[in-house]
């Protein structure tokens, strides 16, 4: 959401209407947890699980990540599994069939016993073939999608999700601007890691051109997001956004849809999810509550390196009893884990798949063969395991208030490398951290003096805050930016 102001007398009067959507994500990130769906099956249970798997938890939400373009590898990825498994279950089947007839054929005499034994040593070798082949072929479909999706993602798109509100709800997700979190974590799911926090009160009473307009919370918000951005380069993006508390209390919050509902229980988990996008009218009643639920912030992103140094930062006022209370906060997504990158280097062609994807499935072609049968019946039971176990919980949960839908950590998250290993990384996280601080004193000291409030007392505030900015840098990131 963005806002229309001056810097003068009147600045911050009037909330304008939103913007259709929020910074578009940058691409590298996206295009690497692509690939990595493919090469390491645990993230695609997790994208698929998180994004897929029909519930009425809220979305976490994956900055500078396109999640739809995510969930759709998620959902190839683990299809090219469940049809090698299938192939693998069929093969077997065939195998006990042709084993069964042997038996017969030797038992009727057809056959003598030296021959039936050919026949398994026959069937064996084929079988063992065979399963190489089809692991072989599921190995290099998926290397060479995660090679496209990472050098070309247009050459091979995934396919539509196959639910169409999942994939309407995601597209929602990448323009995010509600977040329903847990009770127990940080409101800023989603956002990294905490570099720092500040608090500025200050006793606006006395001002020194009372005709000026009054101090309000909602107008310092609203100038910050105006003037912020320009003083920044390059250019942060800048919204309000909505963080509700999980629990009974967050009901009361215009997050859930009302109506009728598909009769299919997955449809109904997807409509009745809290929603991650909010109309401006909603979002601009909950400006200036000190509510315990829910509260505005007013959010700037810095993005660089494709989406892998996210630094974020999130402000909000409030006025009570003739005192500014100002509340900073600076989060930071940090580069995936170094494996992730493979994907960038890896070589094609028949001769480099066969030298790297050969031993892997002469290894676990055998294993892979023997447990298709019991993975695919596990399969199938625990899908109506679900949906059993969907419904009733549904049921159950619709009757009660005290259950907290609230996100949990995102796949983005899941995937960040905390360690700070890389010194540019460092580097530009560290920047943007210092920047965002200086900038924001500037920008309050603005507002202030256009309200009349003598800026004597946020001045010794913001110069003590600059300060701990600086020593609290100097203490995360060490030698990791020195020289």
């Amino acid at each position: 959401m963005t806002v229309n102001e001056t810097t003068g007398a009147g600045a911050a009067r009037h909330l304008a209407e939103p913007s259709t959507s929020s910074a578009p994500p940058d691409d590298l990130v996206t295009r690497l947890l692509s690939a990595a769906c493919y090469l390491y099956d645990d993230i695609a249970d997790s994208a698929e699980h998180a994004f897929l798997t029909p519930t009425r938890r809220a979305f976490s939400p994956n900055w500078q990540v396109d999640v739809v373009a995510l969930a759709r590898h998620a959902a190839r990825a683990r299809k090219l599994r469940t049809d090698r498994d299938a192939w693998l279950n069929r093969e077997i089947w065939y195998v006990g069939g042709t084993l069964v007839l042997g038996l017969l054929l030797t038992f009727s005499g057809v056959l003598s016993l030296f021959q039936f034994v050919l026949v398994i040593l026959f069937l064996a070798f084929w079988a063992y073939v065979v399963a190489v082949g089809i692991v072989f072929y599921q190995l290099r479909t998926a290397r060479r999608a995660a090679v496209d999706a990472v050098l070309n993602p247009g050459a091979n798109p995934p396919p539509p999700l196959r639910s169409f509100t999942a994939e309407e709800a995601l597209r929602d997700l990448n323009h995010c601007n509600a977040i329903l979190y847990r009770a127990d974590s940080p409101p800023f799911v989603g956002s990294g890691v905490k570099l720092d926090g500040w608090q500025i009160t200050i006793d606006i009473s006395r001002r020194t051109e009372p005709e000026f307009e009054p101090v309000t919370g909602t107008d310092l918000q609203a100038a910050l997001l105006e003037l912020l951005p320009g003083k920044i380069s390059p250019r942060p993006s800048g919204a309000h956004r909505l963080y509700v508390r999980g629990g009974a209390s967050a009901l009361g919050v215009e997050l859930y849809r009302n109506g009728p509902v598909e009769p299919e229980l997955e449809e109904t988990l997807n409509f009745r999810r809290p929603v991650p996008v909010i109309s401006p009218a909603q979002l601009r009643q909950y400006f200036g509550r000190r509510d315990e639920t829910v509260r505005v912030y007013t959010c700037f992103q810095q993005s660089s390196w494709g989406g892998q140094v996210v630094v974020s930062l999130f402000v909000r006022a409030h006025v009570a009893n003739e005192t500014l209370f100002i509340e900073g906060q600076v989060y930071a997504l940090r580069p995936l884990h170094e494996e992730l990158y493979e994907a960038q280097s890896l070589p094609l062609g028949t001769s480099a798949e066969l030298s790297a994807l050969g031993p892997i499935a002469f290894g676990t072609a055998s294993a892979l063969l023997l447990n298709a049968p019991s993975v695919v019946m596990k399969n199938h039971r625990a899908a109506r395991l679900y949906a059993a176990n969907a419904a009733e919980a549904d049921a159950e949960i619709a009757s009660r208030t005290d259950v907290d839908f609230g996100a949990v950590r995102s796949v983005r998250e899941q995937v960040t490398n905390f360690d700070l290993a890389d010194h540019f990384a460092a580097a530009d996280e560290e920047l943007y951290y210092q920047v965002f601080t200086r900038r924001t004193m500037e920008c309050i000291d603005v507002f202030l003096r256009s309200r009349g409030v003598d800026p004597t007392e946020f001045a010794g505030q913001s110069a003590a805050i600059i300060s701990q900015a600086t020593a609290n840098a100097h203490t995360l990131y060490g030698d990791k930016t020195a020289g």
